[in-house]
């Protein structure tokens, strides 16, 4: 401020008569401290208002929270139904999420191994290779890794209706430091339930037809599911809807949730309809905007679901809250929660069967 005042004194004396200096260096200092005031005024109004966000992102983080408590007191586990091949379920978790897969990262031998493991259980269900490349779907990655999504397709038994999308994503996140990170929940188990609902509709015929993505690259930015479209395999208007399963192995508190008809609100019925014939909790949430959720946890971008999210397509990605072994080494199968596992795959297939039925009343 010394500085100002000296910096006016000069262009006072430069710039003015003997008789009017007075009342112009006057003039200058009461219009700086008008301005000091009303910095500080400023100053002070954001610090308030700052506070008061606070505050507001508080109460609203509160409420979602009584919200998606009373969602889950309320939440009622049925029977589990016992539709999708259990043995085979839990092996196929094993085998992917085992140490000689070394994590499965793209454009590595266990990663390899992974996409080939898959092609050959399509083979095997003799489903219809829906790729570039038969099964395959080539794309890049950063430091010119090539990556690959898996895709086969199954017709249903109404062939002019739009395609339902499930995805999950192979791949996991590699080796580092000499240590592999297995990701086993992260997504060798959506993975493997990818296969169990395509070796049951290859029996039980759906609605629609039915593109199977194992995709990957999603640890490296969801990649392999954003080259579904950018490559224009996929195009927006042929697509009914997308159920992402990512992470459905760990028991916490028997729950899964069910994000995105908070976006699409005529999904609520169908997860209800899911609950009545699910063993755990399934929940409606995570997936409202800061503005009404406050720090609510938001998975609307979190996962494959996001591109499709992002074209106007509707969605539920199924996943279990995060947990210690999440993006950790001690993501291993050992930790897998093997009954909860199971109801929980049997809850994707339920969610697709009362998507599928009305969807197709629906179009």
């Amino acid at each position: 401020m010394a500085f100002i005042l000296r910096f006016s004194n000069v262009f006072t004396k430069q710039s003015c008569s003997k008789y009017h200096c007075f009342f112009k260096e006057f003039s200058v200092r009461r219009n700086l401290k008008f301005i000091i005031a009303l910095i500080i005024g400023l100053s002070v109004a954001a610090l308030l208002g700052k506070f008061a966000w606070s505050k507001y992102v508080d109460h609203l983080t509160a409420k979602e929270q009584l919200r998606v408590e009373s969602l889950i007191a309320a939440a009622e586990p049925a029977k589990r139904p016992n539709r999708i091949n259990a043995e085979t379920l839990i092996a196929d978790i094993r085998w992917l999420s085992h140490d000689d897969r070394q994590g499965r990262a793209p454009d590595t031998e266990g990663g390899i191994a992974a996409r080939n493991f898959i092609i050959e259980r399509f083979n095997a269900l003799q489903l219809t290779p829906a790729g570039t490349e038969n099964f395959e779907h080539a794309f890049t990655v950063p430091d010119n890794k090539t990556a690959v999504n898996v895709l086969a397709r199954i017709e249903g038994q109404q062939p002019s209706l739009r395609t339902i999308v499930i995805t999950a994503h192979y791949d996991h996140v590699g080796v580092h430091e000499g240590r592999i990170y297995n990701g086993a929940d992260d997504n060798a188990s959506g993975t493997a339930t990818l296969l169990a609902i395509a070796e049951y509709l290859s029996e039980h015929q759906p609605q629609h037809n039915v593109l199977l993505a194992a995709l990957d690259a999603e640890e490296n930015g969801l990649r392999g599911a954003k080259a579904l479209f950018e490559t224009g395999l996929l195009t927006p208007d042929a697509i009914a809807f997308n159920l992402n399963l990512d992470m459905l192995s760990r028991d916490t508190d028997n729950l899964l949730f069910a994000v995105g008809s908070y976006h699409t609100p005529w999904l609520v019925p169908l997860i209800d309809r899911a609950q009545a014939e699910s063993a755990v909790k399934l929940i409606a949430a995570y997936d409202r905007p800061r503005s009404e959720a406050g720090d609510t946890p938001d998975w609307t971008t979190a996962s494959d679901h996001a591109p499709f999210h992002l074209r106007g397509i509707p969605f539920i990605y199924l996943g279990v809250p995060d947990h210690p072994d999440y993006h950790q080494p001690t993501d291993t199968f050992e930790n897998v929660d093997i009954d909860f596992f199971h109801a929980s795959a049997e809850t994707a297939l339920s969610v697709f069967k009362v998507v599928d039925l009305v969807l197709a009343e629906k179009e």
